[in-house]
């Protein structure tokens, strides 16, 4: 029970990362309420790996925000070791209550 738990909200906290990916690979407008708010969610998950590839996790928005296309390799980065630690710590849970 635990570990469905713990998979759940790595589950919830892996789509926001990959949505944050795939909008800024595409360049959506930061400004836009959804787009922003899954901006805002997803930093703190990101902004550990800031810097690791060169890249900062934060995005710029506002009115007039010209927006581009970024491949965000901190996003990217995340996705990989929040997936491992998720499935770690996950399968250590559900071994345990065997």
């Amino acid at each position: 029970m635990l570990a469905r738990i713990i998979y759940a909200i790595g589950g919830f906290i892996e789509t926001l990362i990959a949505l944050r990916f795939v909008l800024r690979l595409i360049g959506a407008n930061a400004g836009n309420v959804i787009v922003g708010w899954i901006y805002t969610w997803s930093t703190p998950f990101v902004a550990p790996f800031s810097g690791i590839l060169g890249q900062d996790a934060t995005v710029i928005h506002g009115v007039g925000t010209v927006t581009q296309s970024v491949f965000d390799w901190t996003a990217l980065v995340a996705l990989v070791v929040i997936g491992l630690i998720v499935g770690f710590i996950g399968s250590i849970v559900g071994r345990s209550h065997v």
